[in-house]
């Protein structure tokens, strides 16, 4: 019988073999080597259909024939009507619902074979395509399960690392050695061009207005509670997550630089399918941390659910420096010398369900719920040195304490939505879904100040300060989604109505402060999308009208406001070629101020330096344009996007001194810029030589320039910035591969005088499989020179600082992980293969 080849590359005459550990595809012979030094050379398409012969296509659906569950990522593909199926002529991949379709094919007959890992092969010899889509339907295509092993040759292949996509870049993160035991922060801060700073910001391309989403939804936390609420979600539910730079009218507007989505894993490929992580850590600093998690999953009859649980407890330490200088208009300069470190100790508890019921063909019901628990503790030490006069010397000291905190905080989530979908027929859908999710937190922190006489600490504290805080915050949507065919023309529109809500209380000493925050958001959308020819054209809009009140009770200062705004969208493709394509692109986006900018809760835990919310910021605007340039070949792709950024009202930290309670003190509050401007180039590669080494490359290159004169010209600024990442997998043996990662930042200045130190991290990991492939042992290693840490120096006409921060330090952990249930090794299917 003949082999079946899965990961074919789509190209006349040129074959690939990948073998079941390989990294990527190989080409096979001296054809190969000169066939891709001609597509190096400028080939750009397969010479499938001549140009004067009329066009056929075929399309189906393929599911499994026990559920009539919908199977992605099944191979499909057109042979030469021959004996030995031996000539390719079109191929293609199954999507989310085990649709496909196959086009530009001459007309004519072949033979159209479906194959499926873990399924028995479907050949269908005289398959004839049709000139047009409603002719070419071929119906359901149930397949059943493999019960005996099969006599043909299965040659199958890993996933790719990166996949570069139309719109998006999809990193499968699954299965590396570096995401193992850790967490779904763990897995983000490992991707090109994404960075989670200390203070819980997440930035893409240097810029933190981006939007994270979690299965396709918004994330309902925001700031610190949202990557809480990551480190507590294990690696090893999160099968990839999506990079969309530039989203189009049909998604929410929010976020500056675009969309990251986790795609939390939801196969089974079994009837009972199910598995198993536990691990440990051990810092430099001798903290100690574990994590365990397990999921189980049943599909049968229609229906199928997936059940997670996931706990994980976490120890750092973390130090900081800082020695500010103020000074005073020309009079003596006042210091402060800060000295402090600070333990942590957090634990979390995290299930979530997942059920689906198939209730006709192309019907469905799903029910997804989420549950995490959190509890923290926190203990530092702070030392303070306070000084008048010229320089900060023993004789200039005007006084000396420690302030010791000792902080518990809690936070419980909860997140339910109900989906609905229906597909009428090929591209003509309506899905629905109600979503309801709340968080609630709370810190209870105290304290203690102690001063010194005559060099020695007293044992009784000189003053207690008490700080509780209590938030409370609520989100439901509802929203609808139509698509279908308009003659040549593809329609998209939808609605989604959001309210939100906060209730949040601070107590601090014997001051209260009540704040509550409500949003209300109608949006519609509308995209129409067209293929002509090599080319795709889309062009949409979306309407949101906004509802907001600030209500500051214990201030009796209530603010109303409301406006309505319209997001255009553009969006022009060529791809002559599966293997080549441009995108250019438009977009207006918004970021509207996070809840935490806008709190006016104070953060008490530094006398010197506060953090303060403000509820006079506006949202800010920005105009995105992206020309995206992908080549793919047989040994990885390259991606090249320049791209500019125009934003108006730009949301900027700002920092001021005020006096509080007798102590001017340091104040970081964000507030609107007047416009800022973002130019310049990323670059993404992926590479993989023969069946042992892959790896991406990326750097992000761009010029900011920031227009701050409406506040202070000291905010005004024009910077050049980069950064870069890469990460290497190497077989070593089967069975055992080795992964590296680096992230790098080059020192750069900050306005009006400034500069902030080079920034650097490097992981490492060691995989070995076991049981036959069905367990793994990884050993990883986070920081790996200790480096992870940040210096700066600020000055302005007011006052001048230097700073360093250390938060955690190189970690050291093991995890084995296991996956069990009556699919085995080799009946992984959509999660272990990947073949666009």
């Amino acid at each position: 019988m003949p082999q079946t080849v899965h990961g074919f590359v789509l190209l006349p005459a040129m074959h690939t073999t990948r073998s079941k550990s390989s990294f990527g595809p190989r080409p096979v012979g001296l054809l190969g080597t000169v066939l891709l030094a001609l597509l190096l050379g400028g080939l750009s398409s397969s010479p499938v259909l001549a140009q004067d012969e009329p066009a056929g296509v075929l399309t189906g659906r393929v599911v499994d024939a026990a559920s009539d569950a919908p199977l992605q990522d099944a191979t499909v593909a057109l042979w030469e009507n021959t004996g030995g199926d031996s000539t390719l002529v079109r191929g293609t991949v199954t999507g989310p619902e085990g649709r496909f379709t196959i086009e530009d094919v001459a007309l004519g007959a072949y033979t159209l074979r479906i194959s499926f890992v873990g399924y028995t092969t479907e050949r269908r010899p005289n398959t004839q395509p049709a000139p047009s889509p409603d002719e070419a339907d071929l119906g359901t295509i149930r397949l059943g399960r493999t019960t005996t092993q099969q006599q043909e040759v299965e040659v199958t292949a890993d996933r790719p690392a990166a996949r570069i996509e139309t719109d998006r870049n999809v990193y499968n993160t699954s299965e590396r050695a570096l995401s193992a035991g850790g967490s779904a922060r763990t897995v983000l801060e490992d991707l090109p061009s994404i960075r989670i700073d200390m203070d819980g910001s997440i930035s893409f391309r240097g810029n933190e207005s981006v939007s994270l989403q979690i299965n396709g939804e918004p994330a309902s936390l925001q700031g610190q509670s949202l990557v809480s609420y990551l480190e507590s979600l294990s690696a090893d539910a999160v099968d990839r997550v999506e990079v969309i730079p530039n989203p189009s009218a049909k998604y929410e507007p929010e976020g500056m630089s675009g969309i990251i989505n986790i795609v939390l894993s939801r196969d089974l490929e079994a009837k009972w399918n199910g598995g198993l992580t536990l691990g440990g850590e051990r810092d430099a600093n001798d903290r100690y941390g574990g994590n365990g998690s397990a999921n189980v999953g049943f599909q049968a009859g229609g229906w199928r659910v997936v059940g997670t649980y996931s706990h994980r407890r976490d120890g750092e330490e973390d130090t900081d420096t800082r020695i500010v200088e103020r000074l005073n208009g020309g009079g003596p300069s006042t210091w402060v010398d800060q000295n402090g470190r600070e333990e942590e100790q957090d634990r979390s508890h995290s299930f979530r369900t997942d059920v689906d019921y198939s209730v006709a063909e192309g019907t469905s019901l799903g029910l997804e719920t989420s549950v995490s628990l959190r509890r923290g503790d926190e203990n530092g030490r702070s030392a303070y040195r306070e000084y008048t006069g010229g320089a900060p010397t023993a004789e200039n000291v005007t006084d000396r304490y420690v302030r010791r905190l000792d902080n518990s905080s809690s936070e419980e989530s909860v997140d339910g939505r109900l989906d609905f979908n229906h597909d009428f027929a090929q591209d003509h859908s309506l899905s629905a879904q109600v979503r309801y999710d709340r968080d609630l937190e709370g810190e209870d922190g105290t304290y203690n100040i102690y001063g010194f006489e005559n060099g020695a600490r007293l044992s009784t504290p000189r003053d207690q300060e008490i700080d509780v805080v209590n938030e409370d915050e609520q989100d439901g949507s509802l929203k609808v989604d139509y698509a279908r065919p308009l003659g040549s023309f593809s329609l998209e529109t939808g609605y989604k109505g959001t309210l939100r809500r906060l209730d949040s209380d601070q107590t601090y000493e014997d001051r209260t402060t009540v704040f509550t925050f409500d949003e209300l958001i109608h949006a519609a959308y509308g995209t129409v999308s067209r293929g002509i020819g090599d080319f795709q054209l889309e062009a949409g809009l979306r309407a949101e009208a906004v509802t907001t009140t600030f209500d500051l009770s214990s201030e009796d200062e209530v603010t109303n406001s409301s406006y309505v705004s319209l997001y255009p969208s553009a969006f022009l493709t060529y791809k002559p070629s599966p293997r080549r394509q441009a995108r250019l692109s438009y977009s207006k986006r918004v970021d509207r101020p996070g809840l935490w900018d806008i709190n006016p809760i104070e953060d008490n835990e530094n006398p010197t330096f506060q953090e303060r919310g403000n509820p006079g910021l506006a949202p800010e605007y920005i105009h995105s344009f992206e020309l995206s340039l992908t080549q793919r070949w047989g040994i990885g792709s390259v991606s090249v996007t320049p791209y500019l950024r125009h934003t108006v009202n730009e949301i900027e930290e700002v920092r001021f001194e005020e006096d509080i309670n007798g102590r001017t003190v340091i104040v970081r509050q964000a507030q609107n810029l007047s416009t800022s401007t973002s130019y310049g180039t990323e670059l993404v590669t992926t590479f993989n030589a023969g069946d042992r080494l892959e790896g991406t490359l990326s750097g992000n290159l761009y010029r900011s320039v920031t227009d701050g004169s409406n506040v202070t010209t000291d905010l005004s600024q024009d910077a050049i910035l980069f950064s870069g990442r890469g990460s290497v997998r190497a077989k070593l043996r089967d069975g055992l591969q080795l992964e590296l990662s680096q992230f790098y930042r080059p020192a750069r200045d900050i306005p009006p005088q400034g500069r902030i130190d080079r920034f650097a991290s490097t992981e490492l990991a060691l995989q070995q499989e076991l049981l036959g492939g069905d367990g793994t042992l990884t050993l990883r290693v986070d920081d790996l020179l200790n480096d992870t840490n940040m210096t700066m120096w600020y000055r302005d006409q007011d006052l001048y600082q230097e700073s360093n921060m250390q938060w955690g330090a190189r970690e050291v952990s093991l995890s084995f992980q296991y996956s069990f249930g009556s699919g085995s090794n080799d009946d992984r299917g959509r999660r272990d293969r990947d073949y666009r």
